[in-house]
């Protein structure tokens, strides 16, 4: 159905404050400058919004680089930016992460990257974002700007005027983006590159200022904005402080005119810029706090320091809790002289085990610090997985503003909470339930049987209800590229990760209870590593095909012996899928070849031309032979014969994923999932089809697109659930498609 979407000047006129105005009047200023750039409504009136349809992400239970955490005026309520899977919103009363960006479409998908976040000082139903990411979508970059908590953006592109990158170096830095308190219409942001750009409407247009920056050797460039709202001109917040990224060069700067001018305040030491500023926080008193560390993180700085400005004293203090790269810290607004502190890039040991960042506070404003290590408690929070996982990268606390015990930290693996940091023994546990900024690599759905994936950094997991936190594989290597499980054997499973150097190849036969690793390596020249795998249907042959090899390789053994794949040229990363029913077949798609074997995989004939670009197989679990193949603007191809005989799928102009689930009634084809686009269409999508490809239904719409089909380029079906289906995304984590009604 078609339904009409709030536009920009709707949802301005349906403000809900959120918090008490404070400061001077907000004026309505437009000026049109030479370089200015016009808002651009991208969610408009007449968006196709499918309501027999639920959208979410399947539950792992949280994961990923949360890159900043803010807490704003309203108590309890905190937004979170991820690097590459958007930003969240916390729920209040279901205390879980709400995502914000459900909507980005597939050519947008770098807009997944949240490069700074802020939320007006004065109404947090304001919140605005600066998105980007480098390597995707042309390198966009643009505004987001949410008047209703986030549930809608309108996007300003400034692509032309600055560009950032919500996955590069120096992400945890921060918030490039900074709303003054005194007037809210007015907006500064730090590129990183093209300098400074300024709004006086709140975000619709945007001109250039002339700070002194436009760019840094680190391509992290102004990495910081903070308002003094204490100090006034007006109406408006006279003295702002920006941070550069950059070393032995000037990098913390000052404006008392509101940012038409910038300098260095001369409180600041010529010999602190060996150190670059990671953030910044003030006191009561108009004191600037900035947390240095001599890299940009957030794996490349060791060491730092904290130091405290005064401005108008023309002083400064070394308040250095260690000599480490400190990632933040939050001041009581009630008390000045208690201050909180994570590191950055400190492996220390954890109550858990782990190894991550240290705590300090202080309550003497920071001339003594006490050290929390063995005096606090670290809770998974029932999220199992994460139970030997740390607290690491830290980067950004956010102090509840109804609570100054309440403390979150961001890190690697999520965001973890502690509801009281002063207590003798605080209490810090996970917190990061409906935040899944992971990375789906693969995915295998069988009949009573339950959902295994594999995940980039985090291995894999089985998800028995895909609302629920699933369950870590037990045998864990990192980021694993591919998982195969045997059609005819369920029970049995392979999965390989590594890197250049290190082989990481392992195998289960009693579904995930026991893992066996396999040691010896095809290419005793090299280590081999990532790529794809195949099982044939009983489990008994194992196909590899590793991103750094020159061939692919089989054994029926477990690795004890190896033969070399003949008939795969130029193999690296060739798709690989044993046939379901027959297990002397396996099927291979890669260097716009289709594939076939009729051996259990040692020797694959080339059958027929098709994209280089998709390559991921579906075949049909009933049927001997039937695979389907995603040929791009060839649409979906088919064969019936293992590919002796090749044909198109009706319906479709485009296809890149394809996949299948359960029928509605037994008996009935196997539905049919798609990323593509139909005949009758211009939109693409994810589309089923229940009569082999007749027909196409949509199955998401305009709202739940997820970035595409991202790193694991997959759609697949549930093969237990009729109406549900699965897709990768580029840091969204598994995103599943469920339809209302099954009958």
């Amino acid at each position: 159905m078609k339904k009409n979407i709030i536009t920009y000047a709707a949802v301005c006129a349906l403000i809900v404050t959120g918090c008490a105005r404070t400061g001077g009047p907000v004026t309505e200023t437009a000026t049109a400058a030479e370089e200015t750039t016009a808002a651009e409504e991208t969610v408009v009136q007449d968006s196709f919004v499918n309501d027999g349809w639920e959208y979410g992400q399947v539950a792992i239970g949280g994961g990923g680089f949360v890159t900043g955490i803010i807490s704003t005026c309203e108590a309890g309520l905190f937004y979170a930016r991820t690097d590459v899977g958007g930003a969240y919103r916390w729920d209040r009363d279901k205390s879980e992460w709400v995502s914000l960006s459900y909507d980005i479409s597939k050519d947008d998908v770098g807009l997944l990257g949240i490069d700074g976040i802020a939320a007006d000082p004065t109404n947090a139903a304001n919140v605005y974002m600066i998105a980007g990411t480098s390597y995707f979508s042309g390198g966009r970059t643009c505004v987001f700007i949410s008047h209703d908590y986030g549930e809608h953006f309108d996007r300003v592109d400034v692509t032309d005027l600055i560009r950032v990158h919500g996955n590069g170096m120096g992400r945890g830095n921060g918030e490039r983006i900074a709303v003054d308190p005194n007037d809210p219409d007015v907006i500064l942001i730090g590129g990183r590159t093209g300098g400074m750009i300024r709004s006086e409407d709140g975000g619709r247009t945007w001109e250039k200022t002339d700070f002194p920056v436009s760019s840094t050797a680190n391509e992290n460039g102004i990495n910081i904005i903070l308002f003094d709202g204490s100090k006034t001109d007006g109406g408006r917040t006279a003295r702002i402080y920006a941070g550069v990224s950059r070393v032995n060069e000037d990098n913390i700067y000052m404006s008392d005119d509101g940012g038409r001018t910038w300098k260095v305040p001369d409180c600041v030491p010529e010999e602190l810029n060996t150190f670059m500023p990671q953030r910044f926080d003030m006191d009561k008193k108009g004191r600037l706090y900035v947390c240095y560390g001599n890299n940009e993180g957030p794996w490349n700085s060791q060491n730092g320091g904290l130091i405290r400005y005064d401005a108008d004293g023309g002083s400064y203090d070394d308040l250095s809790a260690s000599s480490s790269t400190i990632g933040d810290i939050v001041i009581d607004p009630g008390d000045e002289n208690r201050i909180f502190l994570v590191t950055s890039e400190v492996w220390a040991e954890q109550p858990n085990g782990a190894y991550g960042d240290k705590f300090y506070r202080s309550t003497d404003g920071g001339v003594t610090w006490e050290e929390l290590s063995g005096k606090y408690t670290l809770s998974s929070n029932g999220m199992d997985w994460v139970s030997n996982a740390a607290i690491h990268w830290c980067s950004s606390l956010a102090m509840d503003s109804g609570d100054p015990g309440k403390v979150l930290v961001n890190s690697g693996n999520g965001i973890f909470a502690c509801d009281d940091v002063w207590a003798d023994a605080p209490e810090f546990y996970f917190d990061a339930k409906g935040l899944e900024e992971t990375v789906p690599e693969d995915i295998a759905s069988y009949k009573d049987y339950p959902l295994i994936t594999a995940v980039g950094d985090y291995d894999g997991f089985v998800h028995e209800d895909i609302r629920k936190p699933a369950v870590r594989h037990t045998r864990q290597i990192g980021s694993v590229s591919s998982i195969a499980v045997a059609a005819r054997a369920n029970d049995t499973w392979a999965k390989v990760g590594g890197d250049e150097s290190t082989m990481l190849l392992t195998y289960t036969t009693d579904g995930g209870k026991t893992w066996k690793d396999i040691r010896n390596c095809p290419d005793s020249s090299k280590k081999l590593y990532r790529g794809k795998l195949a099982l044939t249907a009983d489990g008994g042959s194992l196909i590899w095909s590793p991103s750094n090899g020159t061939h692919a390789y089989q054994t029926d053994d477990w690795g004890e012996t190896w033969s070399e794949v003949s008939g795969i040229i130029g193999n690296q990363n060739v798709y690989l899928v044993g046939d379901p029913v027959n297990s002397d077949i396996v099927y291979g798609c890669g260097n716009s070849v289709f594939y076939v074997s009729h051996d259990r995989g040692k020797t694959f004939k080339r059958k027929y031309d098709t994209s280089g670009s998709f390559k991921r197989l579906a075949v049909d679990p009933g049927a001997e032979g039937r695979v389907y193949i995603p040929a791009g603007g060839m649409g979906l191809l088919t064969t019936e014969d293992s590919g002796e005989n090749m044909a198109l799928v009706p319906g479709l102009k485009y296809c890149e994923a394809v996949g299948l689930g359960r029928p509605k009634n037994d008996g009935d084809p196997y539905v049919l999932y798609v990323w593509g686009t139909p005949k009758d269409s211009d939109a693409e999508g994810i589309y089923m089809s229940e009569n082999g490809g007749e027909s196409w239904e949509r199955v998401n719409d305009d709202l739940h697109s997820f970035g595409g089909t991202g790193n694991g380029q997959f759609v697949t079906g549930d093969m237990n659930v009729y109406g549900r289906c699965y897709m990768s995304t580029v840091g969204l984590g598994i995103a599943y498609c469920d339809k209302k009604d099954k009958n």
